[in-house]
């Protein structure tokens, strides 16, 4: 059996060799991407993490498609905040194609540009990959830990990289109001209350907080910049997810299956809510 890590490095080199071949910007994110002197976690994840410039993202996901790359999810139903869609080989395993990079999206391009501006080259899979800075690859490493794990302020990695001895936290915080990411990095710090009049703050907050999904849908609501998008979250949010489904039962959902998924999300976010209150008022 191929090691994880190397069928890793592989889908990295896979999908950088369409970019290239396509004229595509990528950058490589996260674990064996990471350069050690700024990685969290020994870990190295399970697949391929590439933020594509996002004017080039449609471009790449047609390579992508035509050379054997099988869709997973799509960039909406992926995640809470859009961001990435998963792509799966029959040789290099999975691929997440990101658009933009939740707390890093305020301007995607921007963001992209600032990061593509101080790339750096690493080999990977035998393949030349572009990588942020060191300062860009530790605040995609913030971001992704107020994702996934909510506000960790006593995290021995966060002192290396923002602590007032770490020769990197003013490259980090430079970045942090360039991007203005403030909201991702205090998320961390357990200082998300700073920011309750930012558009993303209930995002944030049901994210860091693991809130229900009735809170998250109303979250992503709050959060769209325009009315046309909150209009079509709200039409979205009692659909089902297929992707998902498709995932939860490992085979294509029949038509039963998503009408019966159809019915019972409702039910299970009535008892997920009144769990969730119950909960609260024994805490109290």
């Amino acid at each position: 059996m191929v090691p994880a890590r190397v069928r890793v490095a592989f889908a990295h080199a896979a999908v950088q060799h369409l970019a290239d071949r396509e004229g595509v910007d990528v950058l490589h994110i996260k674990g064996i991407a990471t350069d050690d002197a700024v990685r969290r976690s020994e870990a190295g994840g399970t697949d391929a993490d590439v933020l594509v410039r996002p004017s080039h993202v449609a471009a790449l996901i047609v390579a992508l498609e035509q050379h054997g790359w099988q869709r997973e999810n799509s960039f909406e139903t992926g995640s809470p905040f859009g961001h990435a869609a998963t792509f799966r080989h029959d040789h290099w395993g999975y691929a997440d194609i990101h658009r933009f990079f939740p707390g890093l999206h305020a301007d995607p391009e921007a963001t992209f540009d600032a990061l593509w501006e101080d790339r750096l080259e690493t080999p990977l899979g035998g393949v030349p990959c572009s990588v942020p800075s060191l300062a860009g690859q530790a605040l995609i490493q913030i971001a992704n830990l107020a994702r996934n794990t909510g506000a960790v302020p006593d995290d021995p990695w966060l002192e290396r990289v923002l602590g007032e001895g770490s020769p990197l936290a003013s490259k980090v915080r430079a970045m942090v109001d360039r991007l203005g990411a403030q909201i991702v990095v205090d998320a961390v710090l357990g200082q998300l209350e700073r920011h309750r009049d930012h558009p993303d703050y209930w995002l944030w907050r049901v994210t860091t907080q693991r809130g229900t999904r009735t809170e998250e849908w109303l979250a992503r609501i709050r959060a769209a910049r325009t009315l046309r998008g909150k209009v079509r979250l709200l039409v979205r949010a009692p659909l089902v997810n297929v992707d998902h489904l498709r995932h939860t039962l490992g085979h294509e959902p029949t038509r039963w299956e998503i009408t019966k998924e159809f019915f019972d999300r409702p039910r299970r976010g009535l008892v997920e809510e009144w769990r969730t209150r119950v909960r609260g008022r024994r805490c109290g």
